[in-house]
């Protein structure tokens, strides 16, 4: 099911958009909770990205509900920086298309990016453990989806952990990503849909980086 905001109706062309959407990442998060389903059952937030988190903090705060991040790496060829899919810290994985590895080097790329999220999320947990999120609705949050890699990765980290329903929620997305996503999830949350996306950074008026220490601030924050 796709959930929409009172900014869209669903798929939005994008020159029919303002190039800029939100002021930041904060009022992205203000305008997704209120587009959030509800009834959630113990809800968690989990923000899938750095920047995911600082939006997921918006959520979390209009759900009263706890904060925290599962980092996912990307899955690339060697010496590219073009992602061919992502992996998540444990096993989950979502590999788009090989393009053209051999089935060993595959595995090679796959536990390169395993190991540098399970390392990202050792370090962002280091002053507390993360979250149990088994027997909760979790509420997975991204700046964007694009091709739904990285969301996929997420998505099935989730289901390994024993939550009892998923809901995604994004600002904005492509609509290709979405289809991609919306099977594997219960609920899916989007304000704005586009045939083609491009940065997600024109669609901000402010989207600075975010390193480790912004992260374990904000779930600070919210403890």
């Amino acid at each position: 099911m796709t959930t929409v905001g009172p900014e869209t109706s669903g798929f939005m062309p994008a020159h029919l958009a303002e190039s800029i959407l939100f002021d930041d990442r904060a009022e992205a998060g203000r305008a997704l909770a209120h587009a959030l389903p509800v009834g959630l059952s113990s809800p968690a937030v989990i923000g899938v990205t750095r920047g995911g988190v600082e939006i997921g903090a918006e959520l979390a705060t209009a759900l009263r509900a706890p904060l925290d991040v599962v980092l996912v790496s990307p899955i690339r060829r060697p010496a590219e920086l073009h992602a061919i899919g992502a992996a998540a810290p444990g096993d989950a994985v979502h590999v788009l298309e090989p393009h053209g590895l051999s089935a060993a080097q595959l595995v090679v790329a796959t536990a390169r990016a395993h190991r540098e999220a399970k390392q990202v999320d050792a370090r962002l947990h280091e002053r507390r453990p993360p979250l149990h999120v088994d027997g909760r609705d979790l509420v997975l949050v991204d700046e964007a989806i694009t091709t739904g890699s990285t969301m996929l990765a997420a998505t099935r980290w989730a289901r390994d952990h024993g939550v009892r329903r998923v809901v995604v929620a994004v600002p904005v997305a492509a609509s290709a990503g979405l289809e991609v996503v919306r099977p594997e999830v219960d609920e899916l949350v989007c304000l704005y849909e586009f045939e083609f996306l491009g940065s997600r950074a024109i669609w901000f008026g402010e989207l600075p980086p975010l390193a480790d220490e912004d992260v374990r601030r904000l779930l600070e924050e919210e403890r």
